[in-house]
């Protein structure tokens, strides 16, 4: 996301460059946004990372849980393994690669779906900052908005990162 950013600003900047060539046109303002900044701001203000913390707080424990029962089969294993008889091991070794295999496919899914989640608040914020640049760049009369990260040089008074971070209040 941030190399598209990245991209679309520089392209922006090169295209708004060609295009107004000619010194005899009108000057245009331009203003600039640290998106990067903004996004680890607002991702820290919704809580972003609790938020999914806590939606996958059941299937975290439950992973917990299988771990805890296959640490006490392996210790049981580790203890009791000469006492036993073959059929006994074989029974425990059995439910080790059951419960080995329901952590591993449970893990695998929990991933994903952390993964696609975090995407999904990620685009929320993304829209959210896109429409305050928006705002903000129309209220103070900006004709363009570019990344911080493609402007080489800028004078502060066109930093417009705090202004649409207070706007997606």
């Amino acid at each position: 996301m941030k190399q598209w950013m990245k991209a679309a600003g520089l392209s922006l900047v090169i295209l708004s460059s060609s295009m107004y060539a000619n010194a005899a046109e009108a000057a245009q303002k331009v203003g600039y946004v640290a998106t990067g900044q903004a996004m680890g701001q607002l991702a820290q203000r919704y809580n972003v990372a609790e938020k999914l913390r806590k939606e996958f707080k059941d299937r975290i424990d439950e992973l917990r849980g299988i771990e805890g029962r296959m640490k006490s089969k392996v210790e049981k294993m580790k203890r009791d393994g000469e006492l036993m008889s073959a059929s006994e091991r074989t029974k425990i070794q059995r439910e080790l690669a059951s419960l080995d295999a329901d952590y591993k496919l449970k893990a695998k899914a929990l991933q994903e779906d952390q993964r696609r989640r975090g995407a999904e608040e990620e685009q929320k914020l993304v829209k959210k900052i896109r429409t305050a640049i928006q705002d903000v760049a129309k209220r103070e009369g900006y004709d363009l908005v570019v990344d911080a990260n493609a402007v080489l040089y800028a004078n502060p008074k066109d930093d417009l990162s705090s202004k649409v971070i207070s706007a997606v209040k």
